[in-house]
């Protein structure tokens, strides 16, 4: 049986699973990060997040290079893609969100990543294994491109029809079953996105990203236990994941493993200041009646979080707290 989020907390949590990006000023800055070929990086790479200096939000990029952060306030960001040392540069573009009126705007920043100097090509395992496998057919990697656009401009219909196409013409193409997965989940149609992320499992069960998208769903239907072993497994192939850590949590927290659920949404917070997992560790502290210790986490999220418009919730759930400290 799920559990339930004590009534200080409840109201944060609805806000910021539902209504987050849709709350005045709660707009979306997205994009992605690409190489000097506009391939998808091989690995996931950190993207922050600035306004006026201060950092607001980090978070690492999807396997296709894909990059969201919401409830976002008008105003001039700063953008920064994390170099690896070795073959790329630190990389910071700027994005204005520039809306007119109080309806939520999305808006879309892509960072291309630069070379090191002296690097002058890209190493063969940088590029993704279907831009160069010679076992695709042309026809399939076409239209497996056409999708990844389709999905870049935000056209999901268009891009699962062009994935289960590449997919009809060379059924091996990982990245297209991972595709397609991801802009079905995107249409909520969750039953397709499910099948769609285990067959890139059996195709590819060492890469992260398709045990993530299956979590993520799981946990979304409300198959708490289920979600749990694919979120673990994606934890034991990328140890840096803080999607991963948070839907974890969220699912142990739903199954009754406070003591688990702590460690990974700590985890999440500490890689990538999910707000969701700031909210859920103040509600297990509530729980346990450690209340100083629940505005303590509070606070800390919107010291750490200055510009998120959910700040308003987050104080009136703090002043609730308080009412129960012991006088």
């Amino acid at each position: 049986m799920a559990r339930r989020l004590h009534a200080a907390i409840a109201l944060v949590v609805v806000e910021i699973c539902c209504g987050g990006a849709f709350a005045q000023g709660g707009h979306v800055l997205q994009g992605r990060v690409v190489l000097p070929n506009n391939a998808p990086p091989a690995n996931p790479v950190k993207v922050t997040l600035t306004f006026s200096g201060a950092r607001v939000f980090e978070t690492f990029t999807d396997l296709s290079g894909r990059f969201s952060f919401n409830g976002l306030k008008r105003g001039t960001y700063q953008l920064t893609a994390e170099g690896d040392g070795e073959i790329f540069e630190t990389t910071t573009v700027y994005a204005d969100v520039a809306a007119f009126g109080n309806a939520p705007q999305v808006f879309t920043q892509n960072i291309q990543l630069r070379l090191k100097a002296g690097k002058k090509t890209l190493p063969a395992g940088v590029v993704s294994v279907e831009e160069m496998d010679p076992n695709v057919p042309d026809a399939a990697r076409k239209e497996y491109q056409k999708g990844m656009k389709d999905a870049d401009e935000e056209r999901p219909g268009n891009a699962i029809r062009h994935f289960r196409e590449a997919i009809k013409l060379y059924p091996a193409l990982y990245a297209a079953h991972l595709g397609l997965g991801d802009q079905q989940a995107k249409l909520q149609r969750n039953d397709e996105a499910i099948e769609s992320y285990k067959n890139a499992i059996e195709l590819k069960p060492d890469k992260a990203a398709p045990y993530v998208g299956l979590g993520v769903t799981l946990v979304k239907q409300k198959r708490y236990n289920d979600a749990i072993a694919p979120l673990a497994k994606s934890l034991d192939i990328e140890k840096q994941s803080s999607i991963s850590f948070l839907f974890l949590g969220i699912a142990e927290f739903q199954t009754g493993d406070v003591k688990g659920a702590e460690a990974n949404l700590l985890h999440s917070y500490e890689i990538g200041k999910q707000p969701l997992a700031a909210i859920y560790l103040a509600d297990i502290y509530e729980q346990r009646g450690e209340i100083a210790k629940a505005i303590e986490r509070l606070e800390t999220y919107l010291r750490d979080n200055p510009q998120d418009t959910r700040s308003e919730q987050v104080r009136m759930a703090i002043e609730k707290l308080k009412k129960k400290l012991p006088h």
